[in-house]
């Protein structure tokens, strides 16, 4: 198809072969032009015509033909380069005259203009015509215009807006001007380009404009294939859009068709034979349907549309509604297909109508989004997108990015740590810290700690990646995992679990997971990958290259530990996501606190869940929720609707969608700076085995450059973590402890309860290891201060101390213990009263 600019050189526009003379000489045109101007002049004013008319004229619009140009509909596209859907007020193709068949040019012709090839614009028979039916009827409704007039008034008289349009004015002074507009644009540009401008910008009902428009919307092909019949129909339709469109009335849209190939008998462009073979044809028949055309209200794809809409401005700055453009997206069909299936309930079954889902299917490597879902019910354009402009807490979703990377990547250490999962409180102040079911296991390690989605491992352990590396840079780490809405003012620990301020949209929580399965590279999620201006201004193409924002190695592991969440032995849900290939997933929960009590929400209950579901492909980002709370509505996950586990469902078809039988998605490979490290389980620095019952011992990856082991019988520069903790009964005798022992439990078992003040949580967890169980018991020892004075030391050889305390007041012990090599624990201390 031939481009607009060069439809306007009138050298390279090609004669047609037509059955009646249609060209004029140019100079024919200019020699009668002032004659026919004062023929206007008279017939309107008499004697005084030409002073009118020439202040009529005075106020005439300057000309300039890129203003006949209609403004064409942008073009979007799929990731295979199949149109999706076409943006704008109205949708518009521009061609040119070589493009238009001869029945085409021959149809329009005789029914709306037939000496447009022999008059300079204005068409004075016609003209005087019109002129006397309006003085019978009293009224402008004959006009007489030529199809340069036509042109002209559609161009600088009236305004064609879906919301704003406006008709001509009905007066004399806009009719001189326009005749005046007209026959001057004849003295430019020859009558092909006329009849090109004149056809592009008609209007053929609805937002369709154009001819070539037109054809593809009534007939499903281009203008240059239409026929006979199809030609007179669509040269009907433009007397009255709306009333002969024929998907609305076919009988006058059929009616009309029939006189127009009438005309064109009574012309002489075709014979009585052609003509009556071409009504013959029916009407119905040649339509295509109404879908054809897609616009950009209430489409398919409709959530991913408007995300590459705005996708488009924040790139170029311009709207693809009101600058003509080709956009070329990423889009899978098959996914997007899935997605709008989901979105609408034809394959997940939903509790009620209130909740809402948002989804993002993204390309790893390319951070190119294959499929979005805005929410559920997702139809007409300019609706909140969920998957791009909802923001909510991420919840333990981001446990493994965030707490976990950071503590391979600076802490050293392994993918089987071990930390104790004990009640703790937020440093500086009293809130205590709980998981999801309110119980402490004690020592965990990794794996369990991120498989089971516990909260006090996950916060202990971002809070010794912000001692040991500051705080400052943890944030520049999630700023450039693509999270806008974190800063320096609101970060704490409590983003360790998605919480306190820590907001996300899905978009960003892809392309955070994404980074991990990507070797540590952060790629920007887009939709765009290609724009073409028609213009001719600069175009833009996506660069994907992304940027490392973590070692591979860290990204690996924390990697692992997702896949353990799908392959573990634990009850997460994310069972349903096991296949024949690696998936790295993980959940995320957040609760209404207390905020829905207003809304009979039990306290504590959760209100969204998301699932990512990753393979060394795509990630997957399914959130599940509700907007609001709604009073009595139960806008909120109770145990019945927790186990339908609804994310998990849309995983297991977002992963199916994504599935390539010939590419099916591979493990991740190992990076060569990881290593196993096999030693002591629960210590760190992490000690051999040498000599050490083997069922002491764990295997677990860590980057090479921590691999080192230190002896199992331990040394002096070591420091273990103390566990001291103590309380006074009734009568003032205090009972100190070392190390969480408790001579009522099993050797396998210690006490993590919290001390802190007139804060007690009184807990019992696992124990995986106790030197004791290599070294033999060490010596305690403790200061006891009443009132901040020391009120005496203590020494022992067992892990328990009874002690008496005289007197009222504050009590608090501070306690250590260290064994015969040497190896001792920090001090620790806890006020018990």
């Amino acid at each position: 198809m031939s481009e607009q600019n060069k439809s306007l050189d009138p050298q390279e526009s090609q004669n047609k072969p037509k059955k009646k003379k249609r060209r004029m000489p140019l100079g024919k045109k200019i020699a009668i032009f002032f004659v026919y101007f004062l023929l206007i002049a008279g017939l309107i004013v008499g004697g005084g015509g030409l002073y009118v008319a020439s202040v009529m004229i005075k106020d005439a619009p300057e000309i300039s033909l890129s203003d006949f140009e209609g403004l064409e509909s942008s073009q979007v596209y799929d990731k295979d380069g199949n149109l999706i859907t076409e943006l704008g007020a109205y949708l518009r193709e521009n061609i040119t005259y070589d493009d238009m068949p001869a029945s085409l040019v021959d149809a329009f012709v005789a029914i709306e203009d037939s000496r447009f090839f022999e008059h300079p614009g204005f068409d004075v028979p016609r003209f005087a015509k019109a002129a006397l039916e309006n003085l019978k009827s009293k009224s402008f409704g004959q006009g007489g215009s030529t199809f340069t007039m036509q042109l002209v008034k559609n161009t600088y008289f009236q305004v064609d807006d879906l919301e704003n349009s406006t008709i001509a004015e009905k007066s004399v002074d806009r009719k001189v001007q326009e005749i005046w507009t007209a026959l001057k644009l004849e003295t430019l540009i020859d009558k092909k380009q006329i009849f090109q401008l004149y056809l592009n910008k008609l209007n053929f009902g609805g937002n369709i404009r154009g001819v070539q428009k037109a054809a593809q919307y009534y007939f499903g092909k281009n203008a240059n294939d239409l026929s006979l019949s199809e030609s007179a129909l669509l040269a009907g339709i433009i007397n009255r859009p709306n009333a002969y469109n024929p998907y609305e009335n076919l009988d006058y849209a059929t009616n009309r068709r029939n006189t127009v190939l009438d005309m064109m008998v009574y012309h002489g462009y075709i014979s009585e034979l052609e003509a009556e073979l071409a009504k013959s044809i029916r009407v119905e028949d040649l339509l295509v349907g109404e879908d054809y055309t897609i616009s950009e209200s209430g489409g398919p794809y409709q959530a991913y549309v408007d995300a590459v809409i705005e996708e488009v401005k924040q790139i170029t700055g311009k709207d693809p509604a009101l600058t003509p453009m080709k956009v070329y997206t990423n889009m899978d069909r098959t996914v997007q297909e899935q997605i709008d299936a989901i979105q609408n309930g034809e394959n997940i079954e939903y509790p009620d109508e209130l909740m809402q889902i948002a989804i993002v299917s993204m390309d790893n490597q390319t951070g190119e989004i294959r499929g979005l879902g805005g929410g559920r019910n997702y139809s007409g354009a300019r609706l909140l997108n969920r998957a791009i402009s909802q923001f909510k807490q991420p919840g333990s979703a981001v446990k493994p990015f965030l707490s976990y990377a950071l503590a391979f990547e600076h802490l050293g250490w392994a993918t089987d740590h071990v930390i104790t999962d004990r009640p703790i409180v937020y440093r500086g102040t009293k809130k205590v810290i709980n998981n999801f079911d309110g119980q402490y296991r004690g020592d965990v390690t990794l794996q369990q700690a991120v498989g089971q989605s516990l909260n006090t491992p996950a916060i202990q352990t971002l809070q010794e990646v912000i001692d040991t590396i500051g705080r400052s840079k943890v944030i520049d780490y999630l700023q450039s995992l693509g999270f806008s809405r974190v800063d320096n003012d609101h970060f704490d620990t409590g983003y360790a679990i998605g919480g306190s301020s820590f907001e996300a949209s899905a978009t960003e929580m892809a392309s955070a997971h994404a980074a991990m399965v990507n070797g540590g590279r952060y790629v920007e999620p887009h939709t765009v990958s290609r724009i073409e201006f028609s213009d001719g201004s600069e175009d833009y193409v996506a660069d994907p290259a992304g940027k490392p924002v973590i070692s591979e190695e860290a990204a690996y592991m924390a990697s692992t530990l997702m896949q353990y969440c799908v392959e573990g032995p634990y009850f997460n849900y994310m069972q349903v996501l096991k296949r024949s290939y690696p998936v790295y997933a993980k959940t995320g929960t957040t609760d209404w606190g207390k905020d829905g009590l207003r809304f009979g929400i039990p306290e504590g209950a959760a209100k969204d869940k998301w699932m990512i579901a990753s393979t060394s492909q795509t990630t997957n980002v399914v959130w599940v929720g509700y907007d609001k709370g709604v009073k009595d509505e139960k806008t909120y996950f109770d145990n019945e609707k927790s186990r339908k586990n609804i994310p998990g469902q849309i995983c297991e078809l977002l992963l199916d969608a994504n599935y390539d039988e010939k590419n099916p998605p591979k493990a991740l490979v190992q990076p060569e700076g990881v290593e196993n490290i096999t030693h002591i389980l629960g210590t760190f620095p992490y000690a051999a085995v040498d000599g050490v019952d083997p069922n002491l011992s764990t295997t677990g990856l860590i980057k090479k450059e921590f691999n080192n082991l230190v002896s199992p019988w331990g040394n002096s520069e070591q420091k273990l973590e103390s566990t001291v903790s103590g309380y006074i009964d009734e009568w003032g005798g205090l009972t100190i402890n070392w190390g969480g022992y408790r001579g009522d439990l099993p050797e396998n078992q210690k006490e993590i309860s919290l001390s802190q003040g007139d804060i007690y949580v009184y807990a019992v967890g696992q124990k995986l290891f106790d030197w004791n169980w290599i070294l033999g018991n060490p010596y305690y020892y403790a200061k006891v201060y009443l009132n901040g004075n020391l009120y005496h030391e203590v020494t022992s050889d067992q892990p328990t101390y009874y002690d008496w305390v005289e007197g009222g007041g504050s009590v608090k012990v501070c306690g250590y213990y260290v064994y015969s090599t040497g190896l001792h624990s920090e001090e620790q201390c806890v006020t018990v009263r």
